[in-house]
């Protein structure tokens, strides 16, 4: 208790609350958002909620995400069964461990005002539309557990670490192993160097009490969830569709290293002049970044082993992230934004020369402030800036409401909120039609809709992805199309979401 009083300096109470305001803003699942437009942040919530009517993830609702995503989740619902408020202090946690730590590895080679200052402008450069999407992304956890790992190497010599750092690392193995398994990849490579590292220096002993520190924080977690599927029947389920489904068919690339790099290359060599200028500046900074690490890590009064560790990390977490999950979505590499600080550092070194001048850096942090409303359009699909009339969910919902019969079949498409807004639950195995190509998902979402149990269907398509025609035709001989919508989703994609109710 005296520790948490002592850390409540002035400094970290502003960042706490300048935390909860940005992500008033950023963030979806904030209280400034009547309705969440994240399609996986709905259907996490869905499977949650369905926990607490006695239904299991995997064995009674199907969805290939971490078991321990649907348990935060379920733990939201029992705070707030209509919105994702606890969800929302989640995540302006997660922002303030950001700031806090980003702070401290400014600070090793920065003064403190200028240290503060790039903290902040980290904000609007990493939250972007384009990378955090609505939010709710199980790339924050990794975020700041990365920027503590990153602040630990640079400050403790990679064999002398704080025993409690082995043991916290082990924790945020075992927290982002149960939520994304792909995001522990800069673990594995710190793992592995001091594996590797300890046997060539013979350091036996220590080597031995690192495993056991990092095996102790791991089970910590990893037990109770462990039991939770094993006492409930699930465990079978959760194995199978954890991680046998996500590594054979979600998106799974032939050749992934040829991929990866005709992905990188083609639209550089493409006949567009913009995709060249495009390419251009993008392989400009990927070479401003190489020379940015280069330089912090040879300016940097770290042990050479520490230096090795760091750059190693930086570079293969950032190859590894974009591709081992095997779709590549850009989201992904929010987890690797962390090691925008290499380029944060130099412009906190520029601005050391104003170190003494208030005035310019308070100037830069209310720039960074306003930025994300710049660079991130999440405000855009408030109901206080869009106008509730304008969304699909408000409408859809409205009109279910109004109906005792609340029966919802969320057809061909991941979640679409209604469960949410309507305040019911599915109780289906596959309530959704996730992005994985599993075969008995399609066979039987479309067993659910032929039996008309279902007083409403609700499906999104886009332009160019409409329907297969049969179930148009299923559809429209046995419903009736009450209302459909154009919607933007992420303010750039533009599709087509319909409300379909039984004729009788």
């Amino acid at each position: 208790m005296k520790k948490i009083i002592k850390s409540l300096t002035k400094e970290n109470i502003m960042f706490l609350i300048v935390s909860f305001v940005v992500m008033f803003f950023l963030t979806t699942t904030s209280p400034f958002y009547a309705i969440n437009r994240s399609l996986d942040a709905n259907t996490m919530l869905t499977v949650g909620k369905g926990l607490l009517h006695g239904l299991m993830p995997y064995k009674d609702l199907f969805d290939n995400r971490g078991p321990l995503i649907y348990l935060i989740h379920s733990a939201n619902a029992l705070v707030d069964y209509h919105s994702y408020i606890l969800i929302y202090v989640i995540e302006s946690l997660l922002l303030f461990l950001d700031l806090v730590y980003l702070k401290r590895i400014f600070a090793f080679r920065l003064s403190p005002k200028v240290a503060i200052t790039c903290s902040f402008l980290f904000i609007p450069v990493a939250f972007t539309s384009r990378l955090f999407f609505y939010g709710d992304l199980p790339e924050e956890y990794a975020m700041a557990f990365l920027l503590i790992l990153i602040y630990s190497i640079i400050k403790y010599d990679w064999y002398d670490m704080p025993r409690r750092y082995y043991v916290v690392n082990g924790i945020f193995i075992a927290i982002l192993f149960w939520i994304k398994y792909s995001l522990i990849i800069p673990w594995v490579i710190f793992f592995a160097f001091l594996f590797f590292a300890c046997l060539f220096t013979k350091r036996f002993k220590d080597l031995g009490i690192i495993i056991l520190d990092a095996v102790v924080g791991f089970l910590v977690v990893t037990v109770p969830i462990l039991l939770l599927y094993l006492f409930t029947g699930a465990l079978k389920d959760m194995f199978y569709d954890y991680f046998y489904l996500n590594l054979t068919h979600y998106h799974v690339q032939d050749t992934a290293g040829m991929y990866l790099l005709s992905k990188i290359l083609l639209p550089t060599f493409g006949l567009h002049s913009h995709f060249i200028i495009i390419r251009t500046v993008y392989f400009l900074m990927i070479f401003l970044f190489i020379a940015a690490v280069v330089k912090y890590v040879q300016q940097s009064k770290m042990a050479d082993g520490n230096k090795f560790l760091l750059a190693l990390l930086t570079f293969l977490d950032i190859a590894l992230t974009y591709d081992v999950g095997g779709a590549s979505f850009s989201y992904y590499l929010f987890a690797c934004l962390p090691f925008l600080f290499f380029f944060l550092h130099y412009v906190g070194q520029f601005l050391e020369r104003y170190a003494d001048k208030n005035w310019i850096l308070v100037s830069l942090s209310v720039i960074a402030f306003l930025g994300i409303f710049v660079t991130n359009n999440n405000y855009r699909s408030s109901t206080y800036v869009a106008g509730s009339n304008r969304l699909y969910e408000t409408s859809f919902a409205k009109h279910i409401n109004r109906s005792k019969d609340k029966s919802i079949l969320n057809y061909y498409a991941l979640d679409t909120g209604m469960y949410t807004y309507t305040d019911t639950y599915a109780k289906n195995l596959y309530f959704v039609r996730n992005n994985i190509n599993f075969k008995s998902m399609g066979k039987t979402q479309r067993q659910y809709l032929h039996s008309l149990k279902y007083k409403f269907v609700v499906t999104k398509y886009y332009p160019d992805e409409l329907l297969p025609k049969k179930d148009r035709k299923f559809l429209n001989k046995h419903y009736r199309r009450v209302e459909d919508r154009w919607y933007n989703y992420r303010s750039h994609h533009q599709g087509k979401v319909a409300l379909y109710e039984r004729k009788n």
